[in-house]
């Protein structure tokens, strides 16, 4: 505890304005929201996820590598290995994290040791979930068709005293969330997800009460040991019939997400999940842009956002930009200040140093936050970050999520109509990145099409060659207003919305030219003109005043 206080400090002292609140309460999670998320997002997990049959048996609990099972959006499984993939080449080798596969289109498996799983629990963006396996009835001789069947897999596969200990330093505490993966290919008695999760239970605490005549404590919000059930539905001939594997959580059952900086009133209900947000700045290159700031010298970023609604990917731009961890970020906002994850409390051979391990880890993420912050205060020209929108309110919970963030400073916020919204300069050593989620619906309506409209003309005329833009959207209809040729298509879904994040690239001046001259453009140009006092090109004359010379 003092030591997780210390690291607390060691990263508020990065903030020179005290004024930003810090949240006590811990992180709050329903009974049924791990589950209820990945039914919204339709986890589907390939079969590689299960059989593994390109690695050898998944390692035991307490050996130098374990099997892990990371989660993100459908859609992002690639750039959730390109992190994995990441940490090996820069941090660690081989040796620490092996086999990173892309399983279905919403996982990624792998084999770490525990530092490495912790340093990923710090650091990886994109992820929601972050499992380590106990126990597959894959490559079993066992067919699963009844609670019973998988009470005694339970019985026969899971070293309980490795899981939850034998009572002496004490026992652990337990939760078990069960995922349906085919559903309607499960037998009829394993169905329903809450009783296979209370079948799992009850079989680890009959294991626990045979062992020392006594049954582990349940502890729904805070568990020592969340555990995750996945049942995987397979059909031979007219039986169905189920797998099973069985993840521990190394951290507490709500999702990798959350960041802490949206709280209470200030998340809105459309926000984009922030783990989304990074997924789609990762694939947009904005990390490699921000690295080669070390290289170059001369080189300059820009990431406009010319409709940020509440921020989502402005804030993720933030914290790729600062080099600060996600998992740092949750212990600034309240999230996880007053607890260890729980895989810092797990029994085992190879937990000895857990709790160390995180420490060092978090230390280490608050020296390169320091060193990120230092740099968006010393050499504020390097990076720009510019967020638009023409709501009010979105600028309003955009404003209190940068504040929690401590990024207040960081951003230049305008509230205009996209249309009129213009880039500053054209330093052409200044590399520029659009990136936006504009209003899109199942009917394009006649107020979303003339928001696109605006998109088009922003775009269009008053970025520069070379400008890379990216755009998210559920409906191709509303990207074919921009009439732009894309470069490249990522199918990604949230929830049961299929989306695309569609690349452009600006060429050149020929289209803005000719854009800019269309009767359409003229009549627009001249209404905006009836109704503004100032011209719709003079955009930094209500540009807000930046003072990068201070923080939060």
């Amino acid at each position: 505890m003092v030591g997780m206080l210390l690291i607390l400090c060691c990263f508020l002292s990065l903030f020179t304005k005290p004024t930003v609140a810090i949240a006590t309460t811990s992180l709050s999670s329903s009974k049924h929201l791990f589950l209820e998320d990945n039914h919204r997002h339709g986890l589907l997990l390939s079969a590689s996820t299960q059989q593994h049959t390109d690695h050898d048996d998944p390692p035991t609990i307490g050996n130098p590598k374990s099997f892990y099972l990371a989660t993100c959006v459908p859609g992002l499984a690639h750039i959730l290995q390109r992190e994995l993939e990441d940490i090996q080449q820069t941090q660690y080798s081989t040796d620490n994290i092996s086999n990173i596969c892309v399983s279905g289109n919403a996982a990624v498996t792998f084999e770490a040791t525990r530092e490495v799983s912790l340093y990923a629990l710090c650091w990886l963006r994109s992820a929601h979930r972050l499992l380590e396996m106990v126990a597959t009835s894959d490559k079993l001789a066992m067919t699963l068709q009844t609670r019973d069947d998988v009470h005694t897999f339970v019985h026969q596969q899971v070293n309980i005293k490795d899981l939850l200990g034998d009572g002496k330093g004490g026992l652990l505490t337990l939760s078990v969330k069960a995922i349906l993966n085919n559903p309607r290919q499960l037998p009829q008695d394993l169905s329903h997800s809450h009783y296979t999760a209370l079948t799992v239970k009850n079989a680890l605490c009959d294991m626990v009460r045979n062992l020392r005549g006594d049954r582990p404590d349940v502890d729904i919000e805070n568990a020592d040991v969340p555990l995750v059930c996945i049942l995987r539905g397979e059909q031979t001939g007219t039986v169905n019939t189920a797998s099973i594997s069985l993840y521990r959580s190394l951290h507490p059952s709500g999702s990798l997400h959350k960041r802490g900086y949206r709280q209470g009133s200030a998340i809105h209900k459309a926000a984009m999940k922030e783990s989304l947000a990074a997924g789609l700045l990762l694939e947009a290159g904005w990390k490699e842009q921000v690295d080669t700031l070390d290289k170059e010298s001369d080189r300059k970023l820009r990431l406009i956002d010319p409709m940020a609604g509440s921020g989502s990917l402005i804030l993720e731009a933030c914290m790729i930009a600062t080099d600060i961890a996600p998992g740092l970020m949750r212990i600034r906002c309240g999230l996880d200040v007053h607890r260890m994850p729980p895989v810092t409390r797990w029994k085992g051979s190879d937990q000895q140093d857990a709790e160390e391990l995180w420490k060092s880890i978090l230390l280490d993420a608050t020296r390169r936050a320091k060193s990120g912050i230092q740099r968006m205060r010393e050499e504020p020209d390097r990076i720009q970050i510019v967020a638009n929108d023409i709501h009010p309110g979105a600028i309003e919970i955009m404003e209190s999520a940068l504040s929690q963030a401590g990024f207040v400073n960081f951003v230049e916020i305008h509230n205009w109509d996209c249309y009129d919204l213009a880039v500053a300069d054209n330093d052409p050593c200044r590399h520029t990145i659009v990136t936006t989620n504009p209003p899109w619906g199942v009917r394009l309506t006649e107020d979303i099409q003339e928001s696109w409209e605006g998109l088009k003309h922003f775009i269009r005329n008053k970025c520069p060659g070379g400008t890379r833009v990216y755009v998210l959207s559920g409906d191709k209809s509303a990207t074919g207003i921009l009439k732009l040729k894309r470069d490249r298509m990522i199918p990604i879904q949230t929830g049961d919305q299929h989306l695309r994040w569609v690349q452009y690239t600006i060429r050149g001046s020929s289209d803005s030219e000719e854009e800019l001259t269309s009767p359409a453009v003229q009549d627009k140009i001249k209404q905006k003109s009836i109704g503004n006092s100032t011209s719709p090109m003079s955009f930094q004359s209500k540009q807000k005043t930046v003072d990068l010379n201070g923080w939060g």
